[in-house]
């Protein structure tokens, strides 16, 4: 689900040992959480059943917010997410965003 974050994870280790909170790690966590919406968006769009609506990409942004929350720049580069942690936070995402929109069956 996540495999566009491993070039990043290439980043010399020098930049992750820049320290916390600093300009280096602002960039690193947009590039981040760029990549991790995109990544959660183009695997949920052929996954979602015909008939079905939700707003992938504000799950998939909220998803991305919660990981990086949850972890620091250095924490995220050495320990990159799990599918399974990725597919807990678009859960808890999708419950706190609304319910998902069915449409009636067409006859």
């Amino acid at each position: 689900m996540y495999r566009p974050l491993l070039p990043l994870l290439a980043l010399p280790l020098a930049l992750a040992a820049c320290g916390e909170g600093g300009v280096v790690d602002a960039n690193l966590k947009s590039t981040l959480r760029q990549s991790l919406v995109a990544s959660c968006t183009a695997t949920a769009q052929g996954q979602i059943p015909e008939g079905v609506s939700v707003d992938v990409s504000k799950i998939c942004e909220c998803a991305a917010d919660k990981v990086i929350a949850d972890h620091s720049v250095q924490d995220l580069i050495a320990n990159p997410p799990t599918p399974s942690e990725a597919l807990d936070k678009v859960k808890a995402c999708v419950s706190e965003i609304g319910p998902v929109s069915i449409a009636p069956p067409a006859e």
